[in-house]
């Protein structure tokens, strides 16, 4: 998990628009992850929040299994962004990166542990994107490491 979740859970908690995730790309864990998006009826939004070159390729099953394009997802339990990598200053991260510095959480209402992107990580996608909302997290996330006071 990466995003406005992510900085919740390393402790500043902000509203977001939905939960960010840069799911382990391997086939059988991408048609796993169709199939849970199938129990929460996921649809694809507009497309309008992204670039050309990241749209994917069709919402069917293969193609969301074998595509490598960000989704932006409306779902019955709110807002999903799938994304196969992220931007930092240093260029993409991917999963397997991420998932090397990622922090476990278990929440006793999930029932299973999540993981997600450490501090360094967040702060490094947040740099590159800088928007108002990452300046914003910049801070806090500082903050909490004792960088900033």
């Amino acid at each position: 998990m990466i995003g406005g979740f992510a900085v919740t859970l390393h402790g500043y908690v902000r509203t977001t628009k939905g939960v960010d995730i840069v799911p382990d790309p391997e086939a059988a864990n991408m048609s796993k992850l169709w199939d849970a998006l199938s129990t929460v009826d996921a649809r694809p939004t507009d497309f309008q929040e992204f670039k050309p070159h990241a749209l994917p390729v069709p919402f069917t099953r293969e193609g969301f299994i074998a595509g490598d394009g960000h989704w932006a997802l409306y779902t019955t339990l709110g807002r999903l962004d799938v994304m196969p990598h992220v931007e930092s200053a240093d260029g993409e991260m991917i999963y397997g990166e991420l998932r090397e510095n990622a922090v476990r959480v278990d929440l006793d209402e999930i029932g299973a542990p999540i993981w997600i992107a450490s501090t360094a990580d967040l702060i490094a996608m947040k740099e590159h994107a800088n928007r108002d909302i990452d300046r914003i997290d910049l801070t806090a996330l500082r903050m909490a490491q004792g960088e900033e006071t």
